[in-house]
């Protein structure tokens, strides 16, 4: 971490389309599951050293199997532990709590478990409810190579993919517009490899790009009409439901979102 600082971690990977999630731990306390019935459980989980504390250690993967309706809490230490209560009795009360709580308000649960809070410490609380998925996206992925009809090979697999999923026409106009300004920002402006996803969930299509640059593309505030480039992210925000930058392995994935 570069400072002779150290921290605590919980790391949940949750797959929403399998029901499954791994659970990571560096000296953090265990995630809190409520099942569907109302009974809780506090997940026995491996763990490792907080981060910092040695060079190398060992933080073994546990893994979750979640049925719809499922709730995970995952809180720091200052919930759960005060002067006249230790760090268990701590995690039974916050079990207790969520099982007696109503699962179709998250909002009001946590603020139920942290009203009861005996604080002592800075507190963080997360909630998560896997509801399952009615129906499973539709995935497709493009490698881009960087050759002369790099975004034109793009566009005819967009294509290609979006009539195959039936999307509507006017749809598919907007979706092959932000693919080509998208790919062509990644080639232009980044070097290594490049890659283009196609992800549909009932009538929302995201689009996303990898590159191996963290750099996040910067909007531009004002454009000359004598201007030669720039106007490739205006393009897709406004051919966007919602659009945005992540990192993404070293790299960042840019996408947007297109509902019809």
């Amino acid at each position: 971490m570069e400072t002779d600082l150290f921290a605590t971690c919980a790391y949940v990977d949750l797959d929403m389309e399998e029901g499954s999630a791994w659970c990571v731990r560096a000296g953090h306390l265990p995630p809190v599951l409520r099942h569907p019935d109302g009974t809780t459980e506090i997940a026995e989980t491996e763990g490792g050293p907080p981060l910092g504390v040695v060079a190398q250690a060992d933080f073994p993967m546990t893994p979750l199997r979640l049925r719809p309706g499922t709730v995970i809490a995952l809180a720091t230490d200052g919930l759960v532990e005060s002067a006249d209560a230790d760090i268990d009795e701590g995690m039974d009360r916050l079990a207790h709590g969520l099982s007696a709580s109503d699962p179709a308000h998250l909002g009001l649960v946590a603020d139920a478990l942290l009203g009861n809070a005996r604080r002592s410490d800075d507190v963080a609380l997360l909630l998560v409810r896997y509801d399952g998925m009615a129906s499973h996206p539709l995935r497709e992925n493009w490698t881009v190579w960087r050759v002369p009809q790099a975004v034109g090979h793009a566009r005819r697999f967009t294509r290609r993919t979006l009539r195959s999923w039936n999307v509507p026409e006017d749809a598919q106009d907007a979706v092959l517009l932000i693919v080509s300004e998208l790919v062509t920002n990644a080639l232009v402006h980044t070097d290594g490899r490049v890659r283009l996803d196609l992800t549909l969930v009932n009538h929302r299509l995201r689009v996303a790009v990898a590159d191996a640059s963290p750099r996040t593309p910067v909007k531009p505030t004002s454009i000359g009409w004598e201007a030669t480039g720039g106007r490739g992210i205006l393009l897709v925000e406004a051919m966007s439901a919602a659009w945005g930058s992540l990192p993404v392995s070293g790299g960042k994935q840019v996408w947007s979102e297109v509902t019809f």
